[in-house]
């Protein structure tokens, strides 16, 4: 399957890079994916579109063995996870009415939500969103962040509170 990412790379260097990247962060995105969506086929399916969007987007890998790729790769194979963990327990169920002011309410939350978004990476530096990202968008737990980053508990709490009042107060001033 690594070969079907590598053609999508342009030099050689970079097969090389993508290669070590691979090698380096595949068991970890499978667990994070696994303890995700409890599948194991899911797992595989999240780590493999995971590495899709990283050959796709290779220019944004620095370093392969630094803080920040890792971080990076962290978020993107969460966020796959729970997209496809989210589509698996959805139930089907059919509208009977098209409600247009439904419509127009959940448009208006939607585009509210997207504003927050862009405040939140505009305002916060890298460590902070995936952070933020990870508790209050995949609802992670602090102690499962800081088992993934390899840190305390504590200073992802903090993190987190150090993230909220600087939201808390950019927030206010636009008011």
């Amino acid at each position: 399957m690594i070969g079907l990412f590598l053609n999508l790379l342009d030099t050689q260097t970079e097969k090389d890079k993508f290669q070590l990247l691979y090698n380096t962060y595949c068991d970890l995105l499978y667990w994070i994916a696994l303890k995700r969506t409890n599948r194991v086929e899911d797992a595989e399916e999240c780590v493999q579109e995971t590495f899709l969007y990283i050959a796709k987007h290779f220019d944004k890998i620095g370093e392969i063995n630094s803080k920040k790729t890792k971080i990076y790769l962290s978020t993107i194979v969460t966020g796959f996870a729970i997209d496809i963990y989210n589509d698996s327990q959805k139930a089907e169920f059919i509208e009977i009415e098209n409600d247009n002011e439904t419509a127009d309410l959940k448009y208006y939350e939607n585009f509210a939500k997207i504003e927050l978004l862009a405040i939140i990476d505009d305002v916060l530096d890298e460590e902070n969103r995936v952070f933020f990202h990870l508790k209050y968008l995949y609802n992670y737990k602090s102690k499962e962040i800081a088992e993934i980053y390899n840190v305390k508990d504590s200073y992802v709490r903090k993190r987190l509170e150090y993230a909220r009042n600087k939201l808390r107060k950019i927030l206010e001033e636009r008011k």
